[in-house]
């Protein structure tokens, strides 16, 4: 008998399934496993098999073994399970080493779903402010718009989008605060996470493979790719709930070596506080290409609670060349919806889902500092719910919900016309700090 200890380790694939050119099986020799600081209870031997039932004649009442979908490897059948991997994780960020998320666990993690762009500037000092939309600073170049910036401003932590980059001119929206003029204000860079679009459609980073171990036992998934994330609160801290889904899924419970001690990021976990739910006052380029970037004000919410779904369509690529049963698996649509809980009504917003008015929406964490913050953006978001309808089911105050989808955003511009690279004109984004 043994006890169900175990981690969870993930590592990112060279080729999808880690086929191996000799044996057309998987081979995880080559991979680099790193051991996630996630929640204990999601971890399981996960997935289903694959059969076709025999349903032939027979002359009683019983049953036939199924037929194992599967291939044949020196003339026995292969095991083979398909499904999914869930896990839960914090967004604890790197903090002041490595200098990025790409061979963090976090970076392997949101590469299985999205495209990454990395920020040029890890910290600079504005040289010179010209109003809340606009500063001044070298280091920048034009791959670094559309990602998120951050400053602390009167103690708060405070982002906003890089729409423009033009020598050392930078236009940013939502705006900040009043305070970001007081000073030469300290604004920070972030590796912001993107969903392909445009040309770019359906793409994203890579694939994973995850390893679980326990003592006893030990069980590989293969050809992993996001399915969804969701993030919510648990007493202020950011918690991400994850779905994978897997090409192929099989055990190695002879190769058990048990759990392993999970390795843990030098940042900070991100909690909502000491920052900001902001929306634009006025409404984004969305429909129409921008020609000039976008620097709208800024209108800051009241909420005290928030959920964010991200969820893909995957479709695979199907073929009969290996056990996985696909080449690939294509990101075929993608639904971004953020649920916000307001305290205090605004009423600004009242006719919005009836005049169909599309706003910049973003929601930052704090603490910010050397490799710490968080924030996410959707840069044109449109209401799926009636946001004069207010929640009046408690028997405390009157509160204010408001469903944000995504929708077409084009106020990212690079030499007078759209800039659609890189994070830029992205419907969705997710930032980290350096």
């Amino acid at each position: 008998m043994s006890v169900t200890h175990r981690s969870l380790s993930v590592a990112v694939e060279s080729a999808f399934g880690s086929l191996s050119a000799t044996t057309n099986l998987p081979d995880n020799s080559g991979l680099s496993y790193v051991s996630i600081p996630c929640e204990r209870d999601p971890i399981l031997i996960y997935g289903d098999v694959v059969a076709s039932e025999r349903n032939d004649a027979r002359d009683g009442s019983y049953f036939l073994p199924p037929e194992p979908d599967t291939v044949f490897s020196s003339g026995s059948r292969v095991r083979r399970r398909t499904g999914t991997v869930n896990l839960r994780v914090d967004l604890s960020t790197i903090g002041s080493s490595p200098s990025n998320y790409n061979t963090n666990y976090l970076g392997y993690l949101l590469g299985a779903g999205f495209l990454t762009q990395l920020g040029s500037v890890a910290s600079v000092t504005a040289s010179g402010v010209t109003d809340v939309n606009n500063f001044a600073a070298a280091g920048f170049a034009a791959t670094d718009i559309g990602t998120l910036l951050s400053s602390v401003l009167n103690g708060a932590v405070e982002y906003s989008a890089i729409t423009e980059v033009s020598g050392t001119d930078i236009t940013v929206s939502p705006a900040f605060s009043a305070g970001f003029t007081a000073t030469t204000p300290a604004v920070r860079g972030t590796q912001t996470w993107y969903p392909g679009s445009r040309t770019v459609t359906g793409t994203r980073t890579h694939s994973l493979s995850f390893r679980v171990d326990g003592v006893n036992f030990r069980s590989y998934a293969y050809g992993c790719v996001l399915e969804s994330l969701s993030i919510s609160l648990d007493s202020g801290r950011l918690m991400a709930d994850l779905t994978y889904q897997a090409a192929l899924i099989q055990d190695d419970h002879a190769s058990a070596v048990g759990p392993i001690e999970p390795t843990y990021n030098a940042g900070a976990p991100p909690f909502f506080r000491n920052s900001y739910v902001v929306i634009s006052s006025t409404s984004p380029s969305s429909l129409s290409n921008a020609t000039t970037a976008n620097a709208l004000a800024r209108t800051t919410l009241d909420c005290e609670d928030f959920t964010l779904t991200v969820t893909n369509t995957l479709t695979p690529l199907g073929h009969s060349e290996s056990i996985l049963a696909m080449s690939n698996m294509e990101i075929t649509d993608i639904d971004v919806e953020l649920s916000l809980t307001l305290s205090t009504v605004n009423t600004a917003i009242s006719n919005d889902y009836f005049n169909r008015t599309v706003r910049q929406v973003l929601v930052g964490t704090g603490p910010q500092a050397d490799g710490e913050g968080c924030a996410f953006m959707i840069p044109a978001a449109q209401l799926a719910n009636d946001p004069s309808q207010y929640d009046v089911s408690g028997n405390d105050i009157v509160r204010q919900t408001l469903t944000y989808k995504q929708s077409r955003y084009a106020g990212d511009v690079n030499g007078g016309a759209a800039y659609e690279s890189g994070a830029g004109c992205s419907p969705f984004r997710l930032s980290l700090g350096l």
